[in-house]
């Protein structure tokens, strides 16, 4: 059976288990259709036996080899499922966290642009107020970003951390600094050396930038000490010069692009001159 199709006739066994054979015909047939997303939620024990039986074929297929579009299009209707109310909130969570850990690292970097691109639809789901969900999704993460290298898939950490920023609000606790630690080392900036460096017509290596933006460092470094009144005014002024020069880079790319799109000729017309 294909992963949809699985998942379909689950459902339908798990309604039916219940129901008189009429009524469990009249299920099959919907869950056969693709109606997951019109059916009625399932109650916590028919959601745990749905997420346990989608846990265990992913498992089996993971096992011999058959990932790829099957697991993706399970991972899909577990969405529809869970997005329905009929099935719970923490299944396709469940379902990737499985996923990732069966598979080697190369595979799950190929899986992963999977996930990305479903990404929107799996946030919806942790809006709501459904910490399991939340939970698994970070842990599934976290773990991934242990086994990989800092060094060697360093392409790959960068994207799941952006997926974790995409998917976890700024409040997240996990990501918030509760106790306010702070680096306790010092800072030493040399803003002078940046002069040997310089090229010239470059903005982006200019002087002052360099002061500006190195300069950053000690308000990260000591949040509490760049708050005060008589460093704010330094704060600001080096955060305005460091956007201005990020402004202009984003106005100067889009200025070639958007004069090297002139009407093309017609290709009739040409073949007629």
């Amino acid at each position: 059976l294909a992963g949809a199709a699985f998942v379909d006739s689950v459902v339908a066994a798990v309604r039916g288990a219940g129901a008189s054979s009429g009524e469990a015909a009249t299920s099959g047939a919907e869950g056969a259709n693709g109606a997951a997303a019109k059916a009625e939620p399932l109650d916590a024990e028919e959601r745990g036996t749905l997420e346990l039986s989608m846990r265990i074929f992913l498992e089996r297929k993971s096992s011999a080899g058959a990932a790829g579009a099957l697991v993706v299009a399970l991972i899909d209707r577990s969405i529809e499922l869970a997005t329905a109310r009929a099935a719970d909130l923490n299944t396709p969570f469940a379902l990737m966290e499985d996923l990732f850990d069966s598979q080697v690292i190369s595979e799950s970097e190929a899986l992963f642009p999977q996930i990305e691109q479903r990404g929107a639809a799996l946030a919806k789901l942790m809006r709501s107020t459904n910490n399991r969900a939340k939970l698994t999704f970070i842990r599934t993460c976290n773990e991934l970003l242990r086994r990989l290298s800092k060094s060697k898939n360093t392409n790959f950490c960068g994207r799941v951390l952006l997926l974790m920023a995409y998917m976890l609000p700024l409040s997240e606790r996990s990501g918030v600094n509760l106790k306010g630690a702070m680096a306790p080392s010092d800072l030493e900036l040399q803003p002078d050396e940046a002069a040997d460096d310089k090229q010239e017509g470059s903005a982006a290596e200019d002087g002052s930038l360099y002061a500006s933006f190195w300069g950053l460092q000690a308000a990260f470094a000591d949040p509490a000490a760049a708050v005060k009144p008589e460093s704010w005014a330094t704060l600001v002024s080096r955060l305005e010069t460091v956007l201005q020069v990020f402004a202009n880079i984003v106005s100067t790319d889009a200025a070639p692009s958007a004069e090297a799109a002139p009407a093309d000729p017609s290709p009739a017309g040409d073949e007629a001159a």
